[in-house]
C-alpha cells in the first residue's frame, strides 16, 4: 500500500532531485532511492514515474501506478514471492527489460525488497546496470548498506531524509489521523512517514505504550515483573513496539532532565514523562539504551520474545538499581 502523503514528500531534497532531473531531461538509467522508509519510496517512485512519464505529478496518475495500472511499470519481487528478491526475480528483470514499452515512453523496473537482496541476486542483476537498454530505467531500493558497491557505482543515489516529528504529525492530522494518535504514530516513526503511517492504522500500538509505561511506573523489586513479562509475551507481534517506546520514553526523559518539557516528544504523555523523570536519571537512561538495543536484535533475529522479555526487564530494574546505588 503506497503511503499518500504526497504533499510531505515532494518538500524533501529527494523530491527535487528527481524533479530537477526531469526538467533538464537529465534522466540516468538507475537510481538508488535511499532510506528505511520503503512505504515513503514506494510514492517517491510513483512520483518520479509521473514526472518522467507526464512532466508533472497528479492523483489520476498516482492511483493508476499505485493500483499496477501500467504494464510498462514493474515491481519486483512479483506477488508470490513473499517479498523475497531470488535469482529468479533477478533474472525476470534481465529477461525482459529489453522488450519494448507498450504504453509508456520507457519501462521501469521498480526493485523494493522485504530483506536485503543477497550477493547472487545483485549480481544476475549488475550486468543488465552496465549495459542497460536505452528503453528501460530502473529504481532500486536500499536502506543505506544492503546493496554492492558494483550495484551502487551504476546507480544515481536519492536519498530521502528523515522527517522532523511536526511535520509528520501535521501530515497525519491532515489525513484524517486525531491529534494524540499522530503525535504517538509521529515519535514512533522515528522520522519516517510510513512507518508513522502504518502505527496509525494499528489500534494496538497504543497498548504497547501501556505496557511500557506502566512497567516502569509501578515495577520496582524483580518479584513484581512476572505478570508484566507475561502479558508482553502474551502479544509477542508487539514486543518490537514495545522496545520502541521504551527507548523513546528514557530518551524523553533525558530530555526533559535537560531542557525541560518543551524537549520532550510524546507531549500527551508529558505527566507520565515527568513521574518516570523522579525515578530515572540521564545516567540511567543512557545505561539502557544498549539493554533496548541488544532485545531489539535478539527479536529481529530470534523471535524467542518470551527470554527477551524476562531478560530486557530485569536488565532494566538492574540498571536502575545500580544508578541509584
Amino acid at each position: 500500500m503506497l503511503t499518500r502523503h504526497t504533499a510531505l514528500i515532494a518538500s524533501s531534497h529527494a523530491y527535487s532531485e528527481i524533479e530537477r532531473d526531469c526538467r533538464d531531461k537529465t534522466l540516468k538509467h538507475a537510481y538508488a532511492f535511499v532510506s528505511p522508509d520503503f512505504e515513503a519510496l514506494d510514492t517517491l517512485a510513483a512520483m518520479f514515474v509521473c514526472l518522467a512519464e507526464f512532466g508533472r505529478v497528479d492523483e489520476e496518475g498516482l492511483s493508476r501506478i499505485r493500483d499496477g495500472g501500467f504494464a510498462d511499470i514493474v515491481r519486483l519481487p512479483r506477488d508470490g514471492k513473499n517479498g523475497k528478491m531470488d535469482v529468479e526475480e533477478a533474472g525476470y528483470l534481465t529477461d525482459t527489460a529489453y522488450l519494448t514499452p507498450t504504453e509508456l515512453s520507457t519501462k521501469y523496473y521498480i526493485v523494493a525488497p522485504s530483506e536485503p537482496m543477497s550477493e547472487a541476486v545483485q549480481n544476475k542483476m549488475l550486468k543488465t546496470l552496465e549495459e542497460p537498454p536505452a528503453s528501460a530505467r530502473f529504481i532500486i531500493f536500499s536502506n543505506g548498506n544492503d546493496l554492492l558497491s558494483t550495484v551502487t557505482s551504476r546507480c544515481a543515489a536519492v536519498r530521502l531524509e528523515e522527517f522532523s516529528v511536526e511535520k509528520i504529525e501535521n501530515a497525519l492530522i491532515e489525513s484524517g489521523t486525531d491529534r494524540v494518535t499522530a503525535l504517538f504514530a509521529a515519535a514512533v516513526g522515528r522520522g519516517n512517514i510510513g512507518a508513522a503511517e502504518k502505527f496509525a492504522r494499528d489500534p494496538h500500538n497504543r497498548e504497547a505504550y501501556e505496557s511500557a509505561v506502566n512497567f516502569l511506573l509501578n515495577v520496582k523489586r524483580s518479584p513484581q515483573i512476572l505478570p508484566y513479562a507475561g502479558a508482553m509475551t502474551a502479544a509477542k507481534d508487539r514486543m518490537p513496539q514495545v522496545i520502541d517506546f521504551f527507548e523513546i520514553i528514557f530518551r524523553d526523559i533525558m530530555a526533559y532532565w535537560a531542557c525541560g518539557a518543551d524537549a520532550v516528544v510524546l507531549k500527551p504523555a508529558i505527566s507520565d514523562i515527568i513521574a518516570l523523570s523522579r525515578e530515572y536519571d540521564i545516567r540511567t537512561c543512557l545505561a539502557v539504551m544498549p539493554i533496548l538495543k541488544r532485545a531489539r536484535e535478539r527479536i529481529r533475529l530470534y523471535g524467542n520474545a518470551a527470554g527477551v522479555t524476562d531478560e530486557l526487564l530485569f536488565s532494566i530494574l538492574e540498571v536502575k538499581a545500580k544508578c541509584l546505588k
